[in-house]
């Protein structure tokens, strides 16, 4: 599953933030690639990082992550895209050839912005190749943003890797991004303010209290749902001035779709919940992290230190859930 969206506050700081939902366990956590790091893609080209970035991920052999930014202001992150995604059986030898799961790797490490990605991105094809950690070929699309504020996505619904400009800055999972935009006709009516009292014969008919205008908000836990109620909070939500209110903002958001455990279960009866959420903000070259299991939120600055390290950092979270005693 998951949930993706892009806030810009009144002082135009710039964020990209996700919820990431998954039934598999999947360990991740904060690292930094420096610039300059030397990585070898499965089907065995070897590639140096032009650029260091931080994001969620775990080391495979190589660092895989799922989300992340980079020095440059380029975030980027990857979500589900059950029964829609396809690609190249057989791979061009003139394009790079990158497996799905490696490829928020290489933009993240190569690319400075969605204007340079634009040019690049028909130099690289998205091949049929496994993850090694959940061994079968993963289903994904991808959310982007720069400094600029600007929002695409990278689909490969018509069998090839195609950019998408993102009107709504919002991206959930299947089906395609025209479908979700599409899909928002039927929320015409959806408004923060209360519908007016309306008479029907002789009856006067009045809300049953605040909130009316949002009767008829999808609830639920599947994607169409997600996107449209996300589409609404991000375009109401007060998103504030500064940098710390804009990623107070977007956690508020994300709010409503993260999933708690047990309220959505798989047909093997695993849990699909809200692993992590996720916050970057594309000035300052943050990275917001928030686990499961406490409300604590933790933030990582790519730093020069970091981003000239001799090899990959890992950062150990502490999720113990802490309480703040006002008693004396």
């Amino acid at each position: 599953m998951c949930t993706s969206l892009t806030l810009t506050t009144k002082n135009q700081h710039h964020f990209l933030g996700r919820t990431m939902d998954f039934g598999f366990q999947l360990y991740g956590k904060p690292v930094v690639i420096p610039r300059n790091h030397s990585w070898q893609l499965q089907l065995g080209t070897k590639l140096t990082t032009r650029w260091g970035f931080v994001g969620t991920g775990r080391n495979l052999g190589e660092y895989f992550v799922a989300d992340g930014i980079n020095e440059k202001g380029l975030a980027v992150a990857e979500l589900y895209f059950l029964g829609e995604a396809h690609y190249v059986e057989t791979p061009d030898p003139n394009k790079l050839s990158v497996a799905p799961h490696e490829l928020i790797s290489w933009l993240l490490g190569e690319v400075a912005s969605i204007a340079e990605l634009r040019e690049k991105l028909t130099d690289v094809q998205l091949v049929h190749a496994e993850n090694p950690l959940l061994q079968t070929v993963v289903p994904l699309h991808f959310i982007v943003t720069d400094k600029t504020g600007e929002c695409v996505v990278l689909e490969t619904d018509k069998g090839y890797l195609e950019i998408k400009d993102n009107p709504v800055g919002v991206m959930a999972n299947s089906p395609e991004l025209e479908w979700h935009l599409k899909n928002l006709t039927n929320y015409l009516g959806i408004r923060p303010t209360n519908f007016s009292n309306k008479t029907m014969g002789t009856l006067e008919i009045k809300p049953f209290g605040q909130g009316s205008g949002t009767f008829g908000l999808p609830g639920g836990f599947t994607s169409p749902e997600r996107f449209v109620r996300t589409v609404y909070n991000r375009e109401f939500t007060e998103t504030g001035e500064t940098l710390t209110e804009g990623v107070n903002a977007l956690l508020q958001i994300l709010n409503n779709v993260t999933i708690p455990k047990g309220v959505n279960l798989k047909d093997d009866g695993s849990t699909d919940y809200t692993q992590y959420r996720a916050v970057m903000e594309t000035q300052s070259l943050t990275y917001y992290f928030q686990p499961y299991e406490t409300p604590e939120v933790f933030s990582l600055q790519l730093t020069e230190d970091l981003l000239t390290a001799a090899k990959p950092v890992e950062f150990p979270v502490n999720t113990e859930f802490k309480v703040t005693s006002l008693t004396k």
